[in-house]
């Protein structure tokens, strides 16, 4: 997988100048952010690392997690996501620009990676919530192995919902927090793909999927490692790394203490990423990144990038070193 087949560089700078624009609304409001405590152990323990249009990160000292403090506040971030223009935009033309690719390398691999996690968890065919849902790829894909008795996308964005819709994928169009348990019968498996970094608490989001799950019914999500190769080494420079869309950065030790706070035993967590290495790599090549002081770097993402790439990304993902997270967890 490259990263242009699922980031097209033709539409990715129209998306960037829209998100610098939801921005600049969004920060006319600053002075009413929210200091918060870490999003993974509560800790009030923590320094500041550096800060990124306008946007400061700081550093849990007790249990290295990244994320934005203070923070526009829920009812911000709801009005900032309904009438984001980047939003919009990559649903109307980024999305459906690279759909194909991101379904044959991301959403497919996904969905057959989830139905062997699932076959070894839980053995009743019931019924599968994707939370975020977004376009529906992953509902559609997953919906073609026959592993459950029905689909449901969770998604409160008007737009995407709507999108769901047109593919034929039950919807119910608001955050999880607010879903009634009478919503949802033989609930089972609750799935959420990138989704918990966007929120203001990702604690009450945990406690909302635990409420609605029966007991060993399975939680798996994707999220971004803070202790992934590529974040650790771009860190500010790292275009994955940006608010107000990411406000959280977990680790792998400081999401299992999440979970388990949250009634959750952790079974599993991996790295299979694929992208770690060509984003360095890249950010390198435009200039962006100055590797000339980190020798090791330069020989194997420049020097002998064609013979090592696919190797050493390999090892990232193969010992956890990958920047892109698997969490599976099962309600106790």
């Amino acid at each position: 997988m490259k990263e242009e087949d699922i980031r097209p560089t033709k539409y990715m700078s129209e998306g960037s100048k829209l998100l610098a624009q939801d921005i600049k609304r969004l920060m006319k409001n600053k002075n009413k952010f929210e200091k918060v405590p870490c999003p993974a152990c509560n800790a009030d323990n923590y320094e500041n690392i550096f800060k990124k249009d306008g946007f400061s990160f700081v550093r849990c000292r007790d249990c290295q997690t990244l994320f934005i403090n203070p923070r526009p506040t829920p009812a911000m971030l709801e009005s900032y996501y309904a009438t984001s223009k980047n939003l919009k935009y990559w649903n109307d033309k980024l999305f459906l620009a690279s759909e194909n690719s991101r379904r044959e390398q991301i959403f497919v691999p996904r969905a057959k990676r989830v139905a062997q996690i699932c076959k070894k968890y839980v053995n009743a065919k019931k019924v599968l919530l994707d939370v975020g849902a977004g376009f529906g790829t992953f509902c559609e894909e997953i919906k073609k192995i026959p592993i459950f008795s029905d689909v449901i996308a969770v998604e409160p964005s008007t737009e995407l919902s709507e999108t769901c819709r047109r593919k034929g994928i039950m919807v119910i169009a608001k955050p999880i927090e607010r879903v009634n348990l009478g919503e949802i019968k033989n609930l089972n498996v609750i799935t959420c793909f990138e989704l918990i970094e966007h929120l203001y608490s990702p604690k009450d989001f945990l406690l909302s999927c635990n409420r609605i799950l029966p007991k060993g019914g399975l939680l798996i999500l994707t999220t971004p490692n803070i202790k992934g190769f590529d974040l650790l080494v771009l860190g500010k420079l790292s275009d994955n790394i940006g608010g107000p869309n990411h406000l959280n950065y977990f680790n792998q030790k400081s999401i299992s203490k999440l979970f388990k706070d949250c009634g959750f035993k952790v079974v599993e967590t991996k790295t299979p990423g694929k992208l770690d290495a060509e984003i360095v790599r890249k950010k390198i090549i435009s200039g962006e990144f100055n590797a000339k002081s980190q020798p090791f770097l330069q020989d194997v993402l420049i020097n002998q990038w064609e013979e090592l790439g696919d190797t050493f990304q390999k090892f990232l993902a193969e010992n956890n070193l990958s920047s892109h997270l698997w969490v599976v967890a099962q309600k106790i």
